[in-house]
């Protein structure tokens, strides 16, 4: 993994600005080198200095030997070799074997740069050993002795025991070059060098623009379509630089907003449909009212006195599921709101569950139902708020009243598990279809769409259960099958011992 720095559009620019200023430099070197500092070469030039010139040398020394006491016929031998050996920027000369020149097939530009030449230098380059790319004369580069590429020394007696009479001599021709062209030719290179900068910042800018100008007009793209009602689009993934991470931030916000944007349709859906639930549900029972209302109020003198009880116990008991209904909405919309208190305590469940089938005993034997509590060894205290608990509970109870015929039996069953004590709530009655159960904790959602108006169901108490285990951190699970009852299970954590 690459440190940070690295991965920043800083470090990137950079790189690749030094990149190609590198190639830039690289680039003007190598056309120098091929260009200002190439020598111009004829054809053969090459293999002439490696392979024939030695040669060459050697034969025109055994040439010259004869005539060392005709200087006119060898100076007439040399410059005749030496036309011929001109294209290369070569010359020959006979050297005494005291160091002066007797002949040159270039007398002219050898006479300006020579006068005399060492005799021991000579001899010392006439040694096998001797490295003609060395300079004897470190102090005048264009110095004659180094310009030496080749030797022959010319021994008349033919006693190599003698010191040399003569020696043949192959060399470069001085280089003729004024300082102004120098001064010139470096002003040259100069304005040259600084072109080529300045072009290779040009490109390198223009590169770099485009490359960051692409992946910003992509951000851009990717805001202006988001903008106009694409929620779904993002933009693409790229690196880990700046712009990657503020397209990464810029896809996140997306989602988000996305996701808020669906929960607030669903939320309108679901408050639209509230509302159509809740005047549903205040519209049965209030036009039952109404209408026996008015039923007593025109006849109400002269209906039987049975008739009357029954048209107020419906009355009463639509009275009291409208009363239901606007405490349960009251409730919700208090826990909703984090309004509702929740004051946790340690206390016994097994009391609670007593009093809350107690409360509903009443209710129960109307109905012919059997409410029966079955307790699993000793329990111990829970933790717990004990009034939404209770609320909870009765909830569930309720619930299984309402849609048991009967004969029918609901039980609360309480158990320990590990350190938590669960709690069963069972009945007897017709069951849940498995399409319905994932719904059944939704507010105003009855499996039996007819079951609200005859068993006084609003929908709400499975709703408000599971709202309060939802604060309690726990999960109320179900378990039914059609015809088979239904079980309702929630665990709550036993109470911490006293210290």
């Amino acid at each position: 993994m690459l440190p940070r720095f690295f991965r920043t559009l800083h470090f990137r620019l950079s790189a690749v600005f030094l990149l190609l200023l590198a190639a830039g430099a690289a680039g003007y070197y190598f056309w120098v080198d091929a260009t200002v500092f190439s020598v111009d070469t004829v054809p053969g030039e090459d293999r002439w200095y490696d392979d024939l010139a030695k040669g060459e040398i050697d034969s025109m020394a055994l040439v010259l030997t004869p005539h060392l006491t005709d200087l006119s016929r060898a100076e007439s031998l040399l410059v005749d070799y030496g036309s011929r050996v001109a294209a290369f920027d070569a010359e020959v000369a006979l050297i005494s074997g005291t160091g002066e020149v007797l002949s040159s097939s270039g007398p002219d530009s050898l006479s300006k740069v020579l006068l005399h030449v060492e005799p021991a230098l000579l001899d010392s380059m006439c040694l096998p050993s001797w490295d003609f790319d060395s300079f004897p004369n470190p102090y005048n580069i264009d110095a004659y002795e180094n310009r030496i590429f080749e030797i022959q020394p010319i021994i008349v007696s033919g006693d190599s025991t003698q010191p040399p009479d003569a020696y043949v001599v192959a060399s470069f021709t001085p280089l003729e070059i004024q300082v102004e062209e120098l001064a010139a030719d470096k002003r040259q290179l100069l304005f040259q060098a600084i072109a080529l900068m300045l072009l290779v910042a040009a490109i390198s800018g223009l590169i770099i623009m485009a490359w960051l100008t692409r992946r910003l007009r992509r951000l851009a793209a990717g805001v202006r379509a988001f903008a106009a009602g694409d929620f779904a689009h993002r933009v693409p993934a790229g690196s880990s630089d700046e712009i990657a991470l503020l397209g990464g931030s810029f896809n996140a916000m997306a989602a988000r907003l996305d996701t808020l944007i669906d929960q607030l349709r669903q939320s309108d859906q679901f408050h639209r449909q509230l509302l159509v639930n809740i005047s549903h549900d205040l519209r049965t029972p209030l036009a039952t009212l109404r209408g026996y209302v008015e039923t007593l109020s025109l006849k109400g003198e002269n209906l039987p006195p049975a008739d009357r009880e029954r048209f107020l116990g419906i009355i009463r008991g639509n009275l009291e599921h409208l009363q239901q209904l606007i405490e349960h909405l009251l409730t919700l919309s208090r826990l909703d709101s984090g309004q509702a208190p929740f004051r946790m305590d340690d206390f016994s469940f097994e009391e609670l569950t007593a009093e809350v089938l107690a409360r509903l005993e009443g209710l129960a034997a109307e109905k012919g139902i059997t409410l029966e509590q079955e307790v699993a060894g000793e329990l111990p205290p829970v933790h717990a708020d004990p009034l939404q608990m209770g609320q909870a509970l009765q909830n569930l109870v309720e619930n299984g009243i309402k849609f048991t015929p009967a004969g029918g039996r609901v039980s609360v069953e309480l158990r320990t598990v590990d350190q938590a004590v669960e709690v069963t709530v069972r009945d007897t009655g017709s069951g849940i279809a498995p399409e319905d159960l994932p719904h059944i904790f939704e507010r105003f959602y009855t499996a039996d769409k007819s079951r609200s108006c005859k068993g006084g169901s609003s929908g709400l108490g499975l709703a408000i259960a599971h709202k309060i285990l939802h604060e309690h951190g726990r999960d109320l699970a179900v378990e039914s099958h059609s015809g088979q009852g239904t079980s309702f299970r929630f665990t709550l954590p036993r109470a911490a011992p006293p210290a």
